[in-house]
């Protein structure tokens, strides 16, 4: 072997030797390998906490837009309800006693009365529907007894009540709005 190439492999040995033993000249290599290294450990580490903060920020949002979606629902919910409480209610009590000569005007103590008559056994009732204090009442009597709007049952709370009849159609008005039922009986039905 050649001496020249023999002392390098000298050289060699020894640089190991040196590095595996904590020589001070090879300390500087070996710590700056160790920071590089604990960098490389450090932003692995923060790789999962930065996803686990982006999925709380995607679900945090989700469920303030799910929240905004439910009252807006909501809200129209009950405003379609509202809209039909009043007259609504009034046209359905109409629509169950629909028969010939079943509905009828009357004058109620602060305007007119939409009066459903109910003919029974024991005698002849009403239903009666009028305006009463800022509210549409309902109020069930014997027929032909005067009105006793204290004994009468909200309906809604409403400035307005008015309804019109034609060609087989009966329109009830209140501030929700206006409803319409078909008489049947106009119609050749019950």
């Amino acid at each position: 072997m050649n001496p020249q190439a023999n002392e390098t492999h000298k050289q060699r040995i020894h640089a190991i030797a040196s590095v595996t033993q904590g020589a001070p000249s090879n300390e500087k290599g070996a710590g700056a390998r160790c920071a590089v290294q604990r960098k490389r450990r450090r932003r692995k580490a923060r790789l999962p906490t930065l996803l686990l903060a982006v999925f709380f920020a995607a679900l945090l949002l989700a469920m303030i837009s799910g929240v905004t979606v439910y009252k807006a629902i909501s809200a129209d919910q009950q405003a379609s309800s509202a809209q039909r409480e009043g007259a609504g209610l009034i046209c359905n009590v109409v629509r169950a006693n629909d028969s010939k000569g079943a509905i009828a005007q009357s004058q109620g103590p602060e305007g007119k009365s939409l009066v459903v008559v109910e003919p029974l056994d024991s005698g002849t009732y009403e239903t009666r529907f009028y305006l009463y204090e800022g509210k549409v009442v309902q109020e069930y009597s014997l027929a032909g007894s005067g009105y006793t709007p204290e004994k009468a049952t909200e309906v809604t709370a409403s400035d307005t009540f008015d309804f019109s009849y034609s060609d087989g159609l009966l329109a009830v008005t209140t501030d929700q709005g206006t409803a319409e039922v078909a008489l049947r009986y106009m119609q050749g039905g019950a």
